[in-house]
């Protein structure tokens, strides 16, 4: 099945199919709620309206820019970027378009150095820009360039590091739970982590799946955050000395998915009625990594939405629980960890407040 058609596939059977059978790992059901500060529910002020009809992902650039997506895409460009200071759209970016330079579809989006990328799934591959050049005018796919993964997979998440690296996770077909690869020098390729070793997982694709993980790098590229989508479980390595620890979240609770079979006669795993969502989208600063947290179970029409964002040291420590007033998708922060920025699904709005310590 070609790998667009695979995760339409997918986005489908989730969508329709409910059983009641569960997986479970061993981290233990306990609360650690309890270890974060908290504060009342920050005071939002209103930035701007972003008009665009779905937007889902946002990030910040040398905090004076937020580049905001827009899902379901019918524009010419994939993002829109806003000048904070001028409080309105002043750019689009990612032009959308099946030739080379142009983006498809994506999951994952990101802004590493100098370069805004996304991984295009249908593409198997990067699409990648250098930011200030793209950012000066209405720049066509003719400045961005391709890096294709070879052999065409299906991962989870993806991540560049620059022009020559990339970090791959959530390849379901073999032991790499996380890859290093180099586009100059393939024999540079390597596993980092590996699903047999991890005693939750094994070598079962349903737990593969049900420990799906999107990534988060600190700034200075020397750890990498691997956060559940279907539990609160955390993963933190040291991408220097590999040292890797797992991180209780704040509720302790365990991805229940339900086991299915798709067409080719292969057992997968989908959400179903015992499933409930944790982290949803994360943000990093040099200091700390925040994340935003769902809570809610799959029947629920929020589940994709979360108001609480929880903050850790890098070490993995609980520093604060941020409470919101609504539900939003996506947030960022500014590099000195003094200002939050929300985007409401509902309202299109993007929202500032002040970040008290």
């Amino acid at each position: 099945m070609p790998k667009i058609l695979h995760f339409l596939y997918l986005f489908y059977i989730t969508s329709s199919i409910y059983a009641c059978a569960t997986v479970r790992g061993n981290v233990k059901n306990t609360s650690d709620a309890d270890k974060f500060t908290t504060a009342a529910p920050q005071v939002e002020t209103s930035l701007v309206d972003v008009d665009l009809p779905t937007p889902q992902l946002m990030t910040i650039y040398r905090d004076s820019l937020l580049l905001v997506v827009n899902n379901l895409n019918r524009n010419p460009h994939h993002v829109r970027v806003f000048d904070i200071g001028q409080k309105k759209a002043v750019n689009n970016i990612l032009p959308a378009s099946q030739r080379r330079g142009g983006t498809l579809a994506f999951m994952s989006f990101g802004i590493s150095d100098s370069l805004v990328w996304v991984f295009d799934v249908g593409k198997n591959g990067f699409i990648v820009a250098n930011i200030d050049t793209v950012l000066k005018g209405n720049a066509g796919i003719d400045y961005y360039s391709e890096y294709r993964i070879t052999p065409q997979v299906f991962y989870y998440d993806a991540m560049l590091l620059n022009r020559n690296e990339a970090l791959l996770s959530g390849n379901y077909d073999t032991d790499g739970k996380l890859v290093y690869i180099n586009f100059l020098d393939s024999t540079r390729n390597k596993q980092l982590l590996s699903y047999e070793q991890d005693t939750n997982i094994g070598s079962s694709r349903v737990n593969k799946m049900s420990y799906e993980s999107f990534m988060l790098l600190k700034p200075d590229k020397t750890k990498l955050l691997l956060a559940c989508r279907y539990s609160d479980q955390l993963e933190l390595l040291d991408i220097g000395n590999g040292k890797h620890k797992k991180i209780k979240g704040p509720v302790g609770f365990l991805p229940k998915l339900a086991p299915f079979e798709n067409n080719a006669g292969v057992t997968e795993a989908t959400p179903g009625r015992e499933t409930q969502y944790g982290f949803l989208k994360g943000h990093v600063t040099t200091n700390y990594f925040y994340l935003l947290f769902s809570g809610y179970s799959f029947q629920s029409f929020h589940r994709f939405y979360g108001n609480r964002i929880f903050v850790y040291d890098w070490e993995g420590n609980p520093v604060k629980e941020i409470n919101l007033k609504n539900d939003i998708v996506d947030f960022s922060v500014s590099s000195d960890d003094k200002t939050l920025y929300t985007l409401n699904p509902q309202t299109k709005v993007i929202s500032s407040s002040a970040l008290k310590w």
